[in-house]
């Protein structure tokens, strides 16, 4: 093998070490999101609280998580094209609602054309909000939640914000939120 095939089939191989290790991701955000606010949930059962919203909130959840990993294992098959398949911001208002269905109080101000966010931060940013959300579930509970999401010429703020019980010790998650932010030349707290 020449120098020259062998960088190339270097390179074909660290892309295909690429799209599987953004694939796992994608399984773990979806998944993980699904279970913890179908986990959030049932603890709620047995309590009086527990309104009917929550129960189609485990449904109309579980229903997309089905979607979306049929979706991501349908990626995995070498003719589909991952990138032009993500979720994107357009999926905010849903996280949103899904959020609130399993007990976040969530305050949510989305300001500009989502439509003009460049693909790839549209779909790393519906990702960085996902997490943001399933962390504050998992981690926090039913604390308030405020979600501002603002585009001004392409560019994208997304800020989340929760108040921790005093209880819980601060966060242990969201270095997939600052992996991801980096990555597209940004920063997150």
């Amino acid at each position: 093998m020449s120098p020259a095939e062998w960088l190339v089939d270097l390179e074909e191989r660290t892309e295909r070490l690429l799209e599987r290790t953004w694939l796992a991701r994608e399984l773990r955000d979806t998944i993980g999101h699904a279970l913890t606010i179908a986990v959030v949930q049932a603890g709620a059962v047995g309590t009086r609280e527990f309104p009917e919203r929550a129960l189609a909130a485990m449904k109309d959840t579980g229903r997309e998580a089905l979607s979306e990993l049929d979706r991501v294992l349908r990626l995995l098959r070498e003719d589909a094209g991952p990138m032009a398949q993500r979720s994107t911001l357009a999926l905010a208002g849903r996280l949103v609602e899904s959020a609130r269905g399993a007990g976040a109080e969530v305050a949510a101000r989305i300001g500009g054309d989502l439509d003009a966010v460049p693909g790839p931060v549209s779909r790393e940013g519906c990702r960085m909000l996902q997490e943001c959300f399933t962390n504050v579930l998992r981690q926090a509970g039913s604390v308030p939640v405020s979600v501002r999401i603002e585009v001004f010429d392409g560019l994208l703020e997304l800020e989340v914000h929760a108040r921790q019980p005093a209880e819980s010790g601060g966060s242990r998650g969201g270095s997939g939120v600052r992996e991801g932010a980096v990555l597209l030349g940004g920063a997150a707290a």
